[in-house]
């Protein structure tokens, strides 16, 4: 299993930005590859939703669900389907912002990726994850 880890700082309370991460169909805004999240039901811990994720030139299609809701402090999603993994988010209150963390578990399918291709895929997800973290600073800077 992978892991990405970060901390960034937003210009946001941690309420605004609990509840927009906490809101899965804000995630193509920002997550780069996700091409679409649907199908929304429950809410907090029976928070559930599919989605389409594309990498490498490959499209998966999965699940996901809320196994912790703790607002505006912490939220944990695992994902299941094409790809499986496990996205926990810290807030922390930071000045007028946020500090976010995040902790990102997760496997990539080798039955479609091969082994040759296993390690550009994990550089790949980590600019995935740099990308995603500069789009959650854009969206809440302005």
């Amino acid at each position: 299993m992978a892991v990405i880890e970060r901390s960034f700082f937003v210009a946001a309370p941690p309420e605004k930005v609990f509840a927009f991460l906490a809101d899965h169909a804000n995630d193509p805004q920002w997550l780069p590859g996700l091409t679409d999240s649907r199908n929304f039901t429950g809410e907090g811990t029976d928070y559930r939703w599919e989605w389409t994720y594309r990498m490498a030139g490959i499209t998966f299609n999965g699940t996901g669900h809320v196994v912790e809701h703790d607002p505006p402090r912490r939220h944990v999603v695992q994902t299941r389907g094409g790809a499986v993994s496990t996205w926990a988010w810290t807030l922390e209150p930071e000045g007028s912002g946020t500090r976010i963390h995040l902790r990102l578990e997760y496997t990539i399918p080798l039955a479609v990726a091969g082994k040759l291709a296993e390690k550009l895929l994990y550089a790949q997800n980590e600019k995935a994850a740099d990308e995603g973290m500069a789009n959650l600073q854009r969206i809440f800077s302005g």
